[in-house]
């Protein structure tokens, strides 16, 4: 520390304001500019923190690329400045710490400039509410809630369809957030025609479901159903209801955050599936006789 000395801060700070306030601006202008993209996130079961988390991820590879193009544009500038009489007798020493110290600089700057609005995006995606997603409180053992998930009419067949084979993978295990035993499609709807509008409150899925860890006992009802979006009759939501018939209540409502955040993950994945696979899992629930128990 002896031996090291930075000279001219001073003259680097107002430079480092404005180029804060530039990236600051530009990443305020990009979140309103995708508002429908942000939708289509929220839309597809993405939680607001999610949302603005791209746009630090976007940010940050931006960053990245800066830094890595920077480096390479000094040391080209060097090799080419090197024999002119501007930089007569000057060694430059491309691993110095000035060099590293400004390369974390421009890190520090991209990422406290997309702060602000990632928090933006995060507020667009879910007006209103609360950023994290909570459980309600239960009434009677019984909590009921609908996933932030939509879906088209024509879908919920096969996301019903879906979930009844993800339910049938964890049946008889003993490891995991959850173990399954019984799954019953308790009734079932005809299959829809180009034009069919009618309610798809028919189809339901109900399945016995321990919470892990299995030492304390925790057992549950759950049941899926799905109902008409409240703002737009277009689209679907799902709706959840859990029924407690074993365990401690507090314990089970806790354990029932992470149960339920990794059914919304598999609502992410069903997305990420084709036309083939979701209509596999549609006829699934079509050869499926109503009452049926797995």
């Amino acid at each position: 520390s002896d031996r090291i000395s930075y000279a001219g801060m001073p003259n680097v700070l107002i430079p480092l304001l404005i180029s804060i306030m530039i990236v600051l601006n530009t990443m305020i202008s990009s979140v309103f500019e995708r508002k429908r993209e942000i939708a289509v996130y929220t839309s597809v079961g993405l939680a607001p923190s999610h949302v603005g988390f791209l746009f630090v991820a976007e940010a940050l590879a931006f960053g990245v690329l800066a830094v890595v193009l920077g480096y390479l544009l000094a040391q080209t500038s060097a090799a080419f400045l090197a024999g002119t009489r501007l930089w007569a007798g000057i060694t430059v020493n491309y691993s110095s710490l000035a060099g590293i110290g400004a390369m974390v600089l421009v890190m520090v700057v991209v990422l406290l400039s997309v702060v602000y609005p990632s928090r933006v995006a995060a507020q667009i995606a879910i007006p209103d509410v609360n950023q994290t997603w909570t459980l309600p409180r239960p009434v009677n053992d019984t909590i009921a809630v609908s996933l932030p998930f939509l879906l088209r009419y024509r879908e919920h067949r096969s996301v019903c369809g879906f979930l009844y084979s993800f339910f049938l993978g964890h049946q008889d295990i003993s490891h995991g957030i959850f173990s399954c035993g019984q799954v019953d499609i308790l009734s079932a709807c005809p299959a829809p025609g180009p034009e069919d509008r009618h309610t798809p409150d028919c189809l339901r899925l109900r399945a016995r479901v321990w919470l892990a860890p299995f030492d304390f006992g925790i057992m549950q009802w759950v049941e899926i159903g799905f109902h008409r979006s409240g703002d737009d009759e277009d689209f679907l939501e799902i709706t959840l209801r859990l029924e407690r018939r074993s365990g401690e209540q507090a314990l089970w409502q806790r354990l029932n955050g992470p149960f339920l955040h990794h059914l919304r993950k598999q609502l992410l994945v069903w997305r990420d599936l084709g036309p083939e696979e979701h209509e596999r899992y549609a006829h699934m629930i079509t050869d499926q006789q109503p009452g049926e128990t797995a």
